[in-house]
């Protein structure tokens, strides 16, 4: 599996819509600080083939992967599976109880493989070769589990390397040859069962019994074929004389059958009165069609009825209208009064304001001079024209101020009242105004419409005569209907009277040709009386049935001869038969069961023969089975698997060993290599330790990263090596994180290994937050994460 092309939107981090490009990536980094959503793009890839994040317990949690806050994520993968290019779609929607990923699919030039989730991550693990545990122990290592595969158990490990290698093809085809030797021994067994039973009596001795039957048979059938001419001669002068007396005892019951029909001198006098009946509603029909035409002839001279009722419909309204127009002229005067009257009220109540007004402003003017004055000390300045007043003035009381406003808010409110009366007033006018003036168009209009049309009192008028001349018309056309019925019933009478008529008369000519055919001679019909034609016939016939009564003895006596001569014949060839041993039954001649016992006799003879063939065939079959169960057998001990699969898994995995101890040696500066005991237990080999072996379980974080490093890059460069035919090639290598605790030369030793692999063809993909390892890389994909949205970017 290569991954060619990856989108997704709504996943982990990754809220917009992302595309990543992986062409000509055959070595490349996913490089950006921890938190970015480096190892998401590793999981999208994972989650878009199995349907399962590696880094949840989990497999079947799923709703994390959709980003916060959104209901659903989209994942596209195209990928490329043993030189063909397939496209996995898997969408997560969120539900009530977490999410769901049944919308899936997986394409292949344009067929759909699979239509949902499980279907998918099935079709993966065929094109893949592994299932989601394996696959994320030897091709995606995520973080925190890049030890699984050193710490995992000699069960887990050998599970893994037996579908890695396709060990079990050795273990199927023991299991085949076990069943081909069971097949064989069950196949010779059936064979044997045929020989002792069916095939038993298939001997040369029984052949040559039934060949000598043959030839007995056959000598026979020639002695019976020689008597075979008198005894079709004497069935022939039978079956004859048979025939003949059948043929007579035939035309007699024709002769006896004959009989006149009861109403055949009825017939013809119905007939008759029938095409007279007929005749005279015809000529009613064509009176009552006349007066139709003359009727509807009369009406099409007068106009149409909707016509004359439209102009006395307008003649009507027109009238109407003039009295509505009358009224709104009416109410349009009256309406023009009351709107004068009201402006001239508002201008009183105006003028009355104006008067309030101009008094309320002298009581303000006489009410301040005499408070002045009030406070005005002889010899003193004046506060107004600072003079030293000489003398108090003398002032008489003010009228009131407070009646003065009254007076002026009164004469306010009844102009308010007199504008209010004059605008409604005004309104009025206007609508009576547009009334008159609609009343008067609408007049117009319908004198438009009425040029040329006739006054109201002739439209009546042939109105009423158009209503007499449709009447009359409705009445014709009754009659015509009546009459035409009429026609109808008799025409269908006499048709039904003439069928008889033709009917009587084909049951005579078919009763005449019966007779004809029988070999009888009847009298010729005269074709113009069916009665007396009967009537012949019938006197004819009486006297017809005397003469073949006669010639039916005659045929009796001469079939009872020729079956005494047969059955004298038959006695002797009976009495062969039964010196054969040849059964005849019943109703069946000598010759025709000596025939068939030949038949049988042949047949026998070759079914003898074939079985003895095929009893020899089988045999030799038989023996043919016996050897192929007897190398099946051994093939099948030899490949159990509990002796040559141990063996090949032995064997594979200290290649695996020896590969990953290479690597080690390399990424240790020569410090560890690796072993395996009879268990299937890794242990650690420490060269600066007196070359002390300990357990891998016991390594520290740095040295289980590098031992775990080196197995996976071993698995990965050697897994197509160590295989059968047919096994799973890791075309992509994906190691997500733990370069952080390597030191710098440890470091530049992992690069190196990682480069090497990556050169041979095979996608190496690399999470890491440490630039160093990043900047040798030659793609390198950028990540980088604003809030809480990831973006990627390729470079290089």
């Amino acid at each position: 599996m290569r991954p060619e092309r990856l989108e997704i939107e709504g996943f982990a981090s990754f809220r917009e819509r992302t595309l990543v490009d992986f062409t000509g990536a055959d070595l490349f980094v996913l490089f950006g600080p921890t938190g970015a959503g480096k190892s998401s793009i590793i999981d999208a890839i994972t989650f878009a083939l199995y349907g399962a994040v590696p880094r949840y317990d989990n497999v079947r949690l799923v709703a994390p992967v959709i980003s916060q806050g959104l209901n659903e994520a989209r994942i596209r993968l195209d990928f490329s599976a043993g030189g063909k290019t397939y496209t996995a779609v898997r969408v997560v929607r969120r539900t009530r109880t977490g999410a769901t990923t049944r919308e899936a699919r997986l394409e292949h030039d344009g067929r759909t493989l699979a239509g949902n989730a499980d279907e998918l991550t099935a079709e993966v693990e065929k094109l893949v070769g592994l299932p989601f545990q394996h696959f994320t122990r030897c091709v995606v290592l995520p973080q925190g589990d890049f030890a699984d595969f050193l710490h995992a158990s000699a069960g887990e490990r050998q599970d893994l390397l037996i579908r890695l290698l396709s060990l079990d093809v050795y273990r199927r085809i023991a299991q085949q040859a076990n069943l081909r030797a069971q097949d064989a021994a069950n196949r010779a067994a059936l064979i044997g069962g045929q020989l002792e039973g069916p095939l038993a009596c298939a001997t040369d001795e029984a052949l040559a019994a039934a060949a000598a039957r043959v030839d007995e048979l056959t000598q026979l059938l020639e002695v019976l074929d020689a008597g075979r001419t008198q005894l079709e001669d004497a069935i022939s002068r039978k079956t004859a004389a048979e025939n003949a007396e059948r043929e007579v005892d035939a035309r007699v019951r024709l002769l006896e059958a004959l009989r006149m029909p009861p109403d055949a001198e009825r017939l013809a006098r119905d007939v008759a009165e029938a095409e007279a009946t007929l005749v005279a509603a015809g000529e009613a029909l064509a009176e009552a069609f006349a007066a139709r035409e003359q009727a509807e002839a009369a009406r099409a001279a007068l106009p149409e009825r909707a016509a004359l009722k439209d102009v006395i419909d307008r003649h009507d309204r027109r009238a109407a209208l003039e009295q509505e127009a009358q009224r709104a002229n009416a109410a349009l005067d009256a309406a023009q009064a009351a709107a004068d009257a009201a402006a001239a009220a508002e201008e009183e109540a105006r003028t009355r304001v104006a008067q309030a007004e101009e008094r309320l402003q002298q009581v303000r003017r006489d009410r301040a001079a005499a408070h002045l004055a009030q406070h005005l000390h002889a010899g003193e300045p004046c506060p107004v024209c600072h003079q030293k007043v000489k003398k108090l003035p003398e002032h008489a009381p003010p009228p009131d101020l407070h009646d003065a406003q009254e007076e002026r808010a009164t004469a306010d409110k009844a102009l308010e009242q007199a504008s209010a009366h004059a605008r409604r007033a005004a309104a009025e006018l206007a609508g009576r105004r547009s009334a008159a003036e609609a009343a008067r168009a609408n007049i117009e209009a319908l004198d438009a419409g009425l040029a040329g049309a006739p006054a109201r009192e002739q439209a009546a008028a042939q109105l009423a005569e158009i209503e007499g001349l449709e009447h009359a018309l409705d009445e014709a056309r009754k009659r015509e209907r009546a009459a035409h019925e009429a026609q109808k019933r008799a025409s269908k009478h006499a048709a039904g009277l003439r069928d008889r008529q033709a009917t009587a008369r084909r049951t005579f000519n078919e009763t005449h040709h019966a007779l004809a055919r029988a070999g009888l001679a009847p009298p010729s019909a005269r074709l113009e009386d069916l009665a007396a034609d009967w009537r012949a016939l019938v006197e004819w016939g009486a006297e017809q049935i005397v003469v073949e009564r006669a010639a039916a003895a005659r045929h009796r006596e001469a079939a009872a001869a020729a079956l005494r001569d047969f059955e004298a014949l038959a006695t002797e060839q009976l009495r062969a038969c039964a010196e054969h041993d040849v059964p005849v039954p019943p109703r069946q001649d000598p010759r025709t069961a000596c025939a068939d016992a030949l038949a049988a006799a042949r047949a026998q003879h070759e079914r003898i023969a074939r079985d003895l063939e095929t009893a020899n065939r089988l045999r030799e079959e038989r023996a043919a089975l016996e050897r192929q169960a007897r190398t099946a057998r051994d093939l099948g001990r030899h490949l159990d698997a509990r002796n040559f699969e141990r063996w090949l898994m032995n064997r594979a995995l200290r290649q695996l060993v020896a590969g990953a101890t290479r690597t080690l040696l390399q990424l240790s500066g020569g410090a560890y290599s690796l072993s395996v005991d009879e268990k299937g237990e890794f242990h650690v080999i420490d060269h600066r330790n007196a070359d002390e072996s300990r357990l891998a379980r016991t390594l520290s974080g740095g040295e289980t990263f590098l031992a775990s490093l080196a197995l996976a890059l071993a698995l990965a460069e050697n897994v197509a090596q160590m295989a059968g035919s047919g096994a799973t090639r890791l075309d992509a290598l994906f190691l997500d994180e733990g370069f952080g605790t390597l030191d710098g030369e440890t470091l530049d030793t992992v690069a190196t290994a990682i480069e090497e692999l990556g050169s041979t063809g095979r996608m190496v993909g690399i999470v890491t937050h440490v630039r160093e390892l990043a900047d040798r890389v030659p793609v390198r994909f950028d990540v980088t994460r604003t809030g809480s949205v990831s973006s990627i970017r390729r470079v290089g």
